[in-house]
């Protein structure tokens, strides 16, 4: 788990029961993960019709989806409490 999660308690008898609160949280965490895997697959699919050049500002919309899906990966890898900050 990130230190993130509790870089704002101080002492550690408090960022350990915060610690505990949050892995008991890890089943919804995981679920959650999983539905922006599919949104995140389902806007890969929507990236694979040509059609998408034709639309007016096509180069705005491809923008705006690389930072959906930008911060997407970030979320994901802020709840995958498996992970040990470097």
């Amino acid at each position: 788990m990130f230190t993130r999660w509790t870089k704002h308690l101080t002492t550690e008898e408090d960022k350990e029961k915060y610690r505990q609160q949050v892995l008991s949280c890890k089943p919804v965490l995981d679920h959650i993960k999983e539905m922006i895997e599919e949104d995140l697959a389902a806007l890969a699919r929507s990236e694979e019709d040509q059609r998408i050049y034709d639309l007016p500002n096509w180069e705005y919309r491809q923008a705006h989806k690389h930072g959906i899906r930008q911060y997407a990966n970030v979320i994901k890898n802020l709840i995958n409490l498996d992970q040990k900050e470097n």
